[in-house]
């Protein structure tokens, strides 16, 4: 493989990330939203939207930033770090919300469910980035990691293709995680083919999303999915006031 094939990995494997987020959020939100026929939400599920979104767009543009102009990189990456934070309180805060309405009966079931492996999801997101940050003076470190936690995040998007595709189904959460893992599989088979080897923080991402995100999955139907719900839940408890 050829230095410029190499220098392309990880742009591509971003942007193919990216795109897929958007596809997701085209067929329940953006189209909508767009067209009037959104239904009336609280500000935080369009904040957490429009947050969601706008670090999927940032994501591509910092790998490509990273091959070019490291200082820019450097500094949007640094700033990155309060969407992250707003990212990560909205999603609790709409989550913990959902969750609680489902355990009292006047929401969804569904969000009982599967906020499990929501909630699960944005966690292994928190931790990945955080060590990608951590590392970011080890770039093959980083950039790995940073590609795993980005696959991780957009499961409500692959959640959503397969639900546009298929309808809606309680396969559809596990198909929709383990579409995210193809994007980590990717990165692992494209280092195989530029070095004979799978650098080990592809392993990393993969065995932390798939222990986490696959036991919060074993949990649901459960004795378990009570209390971990209301775990999660308990968020709302305290801020369910800003929602």
């Amino acid at each position: 493989m050829s230095l410029a094939q190499g220098r392309l990995q990880f742009p591509a494997l971003a942007l193919a990330i990216s795109l897929t987020a958007f596809a997701g959020f085209a067929l329940t939100y953006l189209g909508p939203l767009a067209a009037g026929a959104y239904p009336a939400v609280s500000w935080a599920v369009h904040a957490h939207g429009v947050i969601y979104l706008a670090w999927c767009l940032l994501l591509p543009v910092q790998a490509a930033l990273a091959t070019r102009l490291f200082r820019v990189h450097r500094a949007l990456g640094l700033s990155s770090i309060l969407l992250v934070a707003a990212m990560a309180f909205t999603g609790f805060l709409v989550i913990g919300v959902r969750v609680q309405a489902a355990m009292q009966g006047s929401g969804p079931p569904f969000w009982k469910a599967f906020g499990l492996p929501i909630a699960a999801g944005l966690v292994v997101f928190l931790g990945l980035y955080v060590a990608a940050l951590l590392l970011r003076s080890r770039p093959d470190w980083h950039k790995r990691l940073m590609i795993s936690a980005a696959a991780t995040v957009i499961a409500a998007a692959t959640w959503r293709l397969w639900v546009g595709a298929f309808g809606f189904h309680d396969w559809a959460m596990p198909a929709a995680l383990a579409t995210t893992k193809l994007f980590i599989i990717a990165g692992a088979v494209w280092d195989f083919a530029a070095r004979r080897s799978v650098h080990p923080a592809w392993w990393v991402g993969l065995g932390v999303s798939v222990a986490l995100e696959g036991g919060s999955l074993v949990i649901v139907g459960t004795p378990l999915e009570a209390p971990v719900a209301g775990a999660i839940a308990s968020f709302a408890d305290v801020f369910g006031s800003l929602y």
